[in-house]
């Protein structure tokens, strides 16, 4: 009886420890799960990059001073002509070129966006950092667009695009440091301001 007595106990003990509440965190049908996901879905969307499209809350088309509210005032810039660089965090570069959106001249809209941050991701898992091979793999059709000595360091940057898909990545010592958004079938270099200000084009 003793014996049937500890057994049952162990059977209670173990079942109580099968549902902890560690354990009921990473049951994918508890509630706290489904709120953690949202919460995930949510700062996932904040950073993923659509070619051809945006990268998380900017996007192509986006009226500047929405752009503005969103970002607060530029930490850097450049203007000319109608169209402007504007820069954000200069550790990890946010750099969006915009331009009239028509000829009525009276509503800047973002032009290209060009991100530094590895937090910013396709949703293939593309992302700054990783190697011009993993690129190539992700993008066959892309090609070298660019390249660019810096003015100081003598340092070589190289741009690759995939111009169909509206993707471009600049690329040193064979790692990706910043990835570009444009209209499909128009090419990275297409604008009137350079977006590598401190780089000269060879």
């Amino acid at each position: 009886m003793n014996k049937l007595n500890y057994t049952g106990l162990l059977l209670i003990a173990v079942a109580a420890a099968c549902h902890s509440p560690a354990d009921q965190k990473k049951d994918p049908f508890s509630t706290a799960h489904a709120v953690n996901a949202k919460e995930q879905k949510k700062i996932e969307s904040a950073r993923l990059i659509v070619a051809g499209k945006q990268a998380g809350i900017i996007y192509l088309g986006q009226d500047m001073q929405e752009v503005f509210k969103l970002l607060g005032k530029p930490d850097d810039g450049d203007a000319a002509m109608g169209s402007a660089l504007a820069v954000w965090n200069k550790k990890a570069p946010l750099l969006i070129f915009s331009s009239y959106r028509d000829s009525n001249m009276v509503v800047k809209a973002v032009k290209q966006i060009s991100v530094a941050d590895p937090d910013f991701s396709t949703a293939e898992g593309i992302h700054t950092g990783v190697s011009l091979a993993a690129l190539k793999a992700a993008y066959p059709e892309l090609e070298k667009a660019a390249a660019y000595t810096h003015l100081k360091t003598k340092a070589g940057l190289t741009v690759y695009d995939a111009v169909s898909k509206g993707i471009a990545f600049d690329v040193q010592k064979d790692t990706c440091t910043a990835i570009t958004i444009h209209p499909p079938n128009k090419s990275v270099n297409g604008v009137y301001l350079t977006m590598y200000p401190g780089w000269k084009k060879l």
